[in-house]
């Protein structure tokens, strides 16, 4: 007679799931808490992270800010004109706060041109004259090699002769092909640079004509400063266009002082300024130098959002709630340590500073709240303080004992490569690979024991099973006796 004894799904499922239950009870005992820790340790790396980002973007703000003399971004000047479409500049950090004057810009530096003897375009002399091959001609004593095959028209040869110009290196002069009446053509022979000093001084034949086909045999060079004009170009003939050479230069008078300049753009008339020649003026135009208070203060401002992020990271991160909940650098001495160092440094008094001048950042409208952020909280004292003496602001922060010196020796250590941060994740990071291996050894110790558990189970169940099939048929076997 045949009996079923139990399900093996029903079996084998309850066993997963009794299997499943173990596993989670000894991973709460064992691998649950190495897994917190983990978690702690990996939120101490990605900290350690921002700390550094956040240090590091501080670091370069107070480094420009140490940087003295010219290197200083507070030494930074704007410059006004009264008439900017005729004279305008620019100021480096060498400027010096004052006022100049153009009584008067009678000229602007322009650029040399020649220009040729004008020329039928359609027409073929110009070819015939010069016949086929390579023609060599010079221009400032720089040679020329022009290649013609000789059967060209006049504006082909002036446009073939343009073209040797232009791809001639190291000739300082362009070359143009006008056209003037739809019929005529003339060469333009222009310097590439303004002024006197690159003035054309003689376009001389090789092994060919083309000069003199050209006119400019026939043309004066003289440019003798107040002698005789050169030639100028006039009814089709070759010439220049500026008689005297020395009008190449900008004439202007600069406090008083007759000045010119073979460019527009002036760098050597007034220590620490560019100035740019726009127009002719007769009327006086002053330029005025001032520190740029914009351009100061959005350093400064710049400099105070990345200490104030610091500093609230570092406040958050190294206190302890209300409830007992502790910030991942709470334990941390050298970052704790850091956090009191920085504050102190701002707002200590500096003593490299001359006699008189500020010593504290609130002497120039700069204040500390409670919390130690700051901010620039009286900009009219500041302005004044910076237009009155700028060096009083720059030393502030940049003299042997300034705020951004000091503050910058105090960074440096977490910031550098393989410092105090670097040196922290490198033990973290090995904590945390310890940490893993832990908890893998303890994770396969656990699938040992849930093994054997089962086994042992599985053991049991069929244990139950062989006595349940003998028990039914002892059973059985009764039931047939006691009918017989």
């Amino acid at each position: 007679m045949a009996t079923t004894v139990g399900s093996t799904s029903s079996s084998s499922t309850t066993l997963d799931q009794l299997a499943a239950q173990y596993r989670m009870l000894l991973q709460q005992s064992t691998v649950v808490p190495l897994q917190t820790k983990q978690t702690s340790l990996q939120s101490m790396v990605s900290s350690i992270a921002t700390l550094k980002s956040n240090l590091n973007g501080l670091y370069t703000s107070a480094k420009a800010l140490a940087a003295a003399g010219t290197s200083s971004p507070l030494s930074t000047f704007a410059v006004e004109s009264s008439s900017d479409t005729a004279v305008s500049a620019t100021a480096t950090s060498y400027a010096t706060v004052g006022s100049h004057t153009f009584d008067s810009v009678t000229r602007l530096a322009r650029a040399d041109t020649l220009l040729s003897a004008q020329f039928t375009a359609a027409d073929t002399s110009m070819a015939t004259a010069l016949g086929a091959g390579d023609k060599t001609f010079s221009i400032n004593g720089t040679q020329v090699t022009v290649t013609l095959a000789g059967t060209e028209t006049n504006a082909q040869v002036l446009a073939a002769i343009a073209v040797a110009v232009n791809g001639t290196t190291g000739i300082g002069v362009a070359a143009s092909v006008l056209n003037i009446d739809g019929t005529h053509s003339q060469l333009a022979l222009t310097s590439r640079t303004t002024g006197f000093a690159n003035r054309l001084s003689s376009v001389t034949d090789g092994n060919s004509t083309v000069a003199a086909l050209l006119g400019y045999g026939g043309v004066s060079f003289t440019d003798t400063v107040g002698g005789a004009s050169r030639t100028v170009a006039a009814n089709g003939q070759a010439g220049f266009q500026q008689g005297f050479a020395e009008n190449l230069d900008a004439q202007f008078s600069l406090d008083g002082v007759a000045m010119t300049r073979g460019t527009n753009t002036i760098t050597d008339a007034v220590s620490g300024l560019t100035i740019k020649l726009k127009n002719t003026s007769a009327s006086p135009v002053s330029l005025t130098i001032a520190p740029d208070n914009t351009a100061i203060e959005s350093t400064l401002n710049d400099f105070i959002t990345k200490y104030n992020a610091v500093l609230n990271y570092l406040s958050a991160q190294t206190a302890v709630s209300s409830t007992g909940s502790r910030g991942v650098f709470t334990d941390d001495s050298y970052v704790r340590t850091l956090a009191t160092d920085i504050r102190a440094t701002m707002l200590s008094p500096v003593s490299s500073v001359a006699a008189g001048a500020p010593t504290l950042l609130s002497a120039i409208g700069i204040t500390t709240a409670d919390d130690g952020t700051l901010s620039l909280s009286d900009k009219a004292k500041f302005e004044s303080t910076l237009q009155a003496n700028p060096k009083q602001v720059s030393d502030l922060f940049n003299s042997t004992n300034g705020l951004a010196v000091g503050l910058t020796a105090k960074l440096k250590p977490f910031v550098t490569y393989d410092g105090m941060l670097d040196t922290e994740t490198q033990n973290t990071n090995a904590q945390l690979k310890d940490m893993k291996d832990r908890i893998d050894r303890a994770n396969a110790r656990i699938d040992v024991q849930v093994k054997a558990y089962q086994k042992q189970f599985q053991d049991i169940q069929a244990l139950l099973i062989r006595a349940t099939q003998a028990q039914q048929i002892v059973s059985g076997f009764a039931q047939y006796t006691s009918v017989g």
